[in-house]
């Protein structure tokens, strides 16, 4: 905790420097909290026909942002997750899944742990911003998102995520200083320093979007964990309907001599129909995946995914459509298919609104595909969530 310590230090004393003197209060200075509270059932039935395995989860977060005038702003967020049940007893190793720690401030713990519950705590995002002009920086743990596309994002080369880990919506941050340039309305370039203990876990990578003949576009170089990086993003709309993608290429010293260079690279495109159905389509392609079976981990959620391991297939496919049923309810259905080893996910889900800032949420994640195969030994999934807002 030592290096959190530090770095909250460091907030509040450039924080407290900046704020106006004498205990004046600039116009417009506000702190404000906000937050949520989330229980989740989970249950997973084995593909081998073994015993039904259930979960419990409270999962609270806590938003915490304050202005304390027009050119400077510091927030912290905070995640608190209680669970409980078979997952915890059961599965092996799972307590050290629940605290990895992938920044470089150890922001996370165990409070509390049994044989069959634990409480974990964690800090993901803890930053200040200083905007002077047409410069803005940003200093702490925060997520830097540079992807266009809605699933599969080699150019997120800081903050890859797990398409299935959906609970998560806010998704992981980067412990960095990032430095943005706005040199005009529609264009801006950006520097990141992650650090790290060392080099294999330091990162500097720069950024430049513009636009152009009704497209965004990218590009992005540097050197992220190890990792030489070159890549470019899309996205902008053709005959009504959205066209994205990101390719992005990698080059390491430690890999051997065939794995050394590694090309990731998605295409998608979305439109919403008048019928107000949306349809999503996306494809995603891994030169150095596998063009045979390709297992996958059971921990779907743990997995250390980074940009240029989003998947250990060579290819496949996702198709998702979601339509609201009524104001109140809306459905939708996710479909990846890996055509290589023949296995596939299937995810139907349906939220509620019970009331303004309460939501129920069910969903079911299905994997099926032979022994081996990418998706063929997980087992089913079946969730219900609420969801209160503060």
């Amino acid at each position: 905790m030592t290096k959190l310590r530090i770095l909250l230090t460091v907030i509040f004393l450039i924080a407290i420097s900046l704020t106006p003197v004498h205990g004046q209060k600039e116009k417009g200075s506000s702190l404000s909290a906000k937050g949520y509270l989330k229980f989740l059932q989970t249950g997973l039935i084995p593909n081998t026909g073994g015993e039904v395995m259930y979960d419990n989860l409270f999962h609270n977060r806590l938003i915490f942002k304050w202005f304390p005038g027009s050119h400077i702003n510091a927030g912290i967020e905070v995640r608190n997750r209680f669970f409980y049940g078979d997952f915890v007893k059961k599965i092996p190793g799972y307590i050290s899944l629940i605290d990895m720690n992938k920044g470089y401030f150890d922001a996370s713990g165990i409070i509390v742990k049994d044989s069959s519950y634990l409480l974990h705590s964690a800090i993901d995002r803890a930053y200040i911003d200083i905007i002077f002009g047409k410069f803005q920086i940003r200093a702490g743990r925060q997520r830097i998102n540079w992807s266009q596309n809605l699933v599969w994002n080699p150019n997120d080369v800081f903050n890859a995520y797990s398409f299935f880990d959906f609970d998560y919506e806010e998704r992981p941050g980067v412990d960095a200083i990032r430095v943005q340039y706005y040199p005009g309305m529609t264009s801006s370039a950006e520097m990141v320093y992650e650090f790290g203990n060392n080099i294999e876990t330091t990162s500097l990578a720069g950024l430049y979007r513009f636009n152009s003949g009704n497209f965004d576009h990218q590009f992005l170089g540097g050197y992220v964990k190890d990792d030489w990086v070159l890549g470019t993003g899309w996205s902008g709309n053709i005959g009504g309907a959205a066209f994205r993608g990101e390719l992005t290429w990698f080059y390491s010293n430690n890999d051997t001599l065939s794995q050394r260079s590694n090309f990731v690279g998605a295409v998608s495109s979305d439109y919403n129909f008048t019928n107000k159905l949306y349809l999503h389509l996306a494809v995603l392609y891994n030169n150095n995946g596998s063009v045979v079976k390709a297992p996958l981990s059971r921990n779907l959620f743990f997995t250390n995914l980074s940009a240029k391991n989003l998947t250990p297939a060579r290819t496949e496919f996702l198709a998702q459509l979601t339509y609201p049923v009524t104001p109140l309810v809306n459905s939708g259905l996710s479909i990846i298919v890996n055509p290589l080893d023949h296995s596939f996910f299937v995810g139907p889900s349906t939220s509620i609104s019970l009331m303004n800032n309460l939501e129920l949420f069910i969903t079911g994640q299905f994997f099926s595909g032979p022994d081996g195969t990418q998706y063929g030994d997980i087992g089913n999934l079946l969730y219900w969530r609420i969801k209160w807002s503060f």
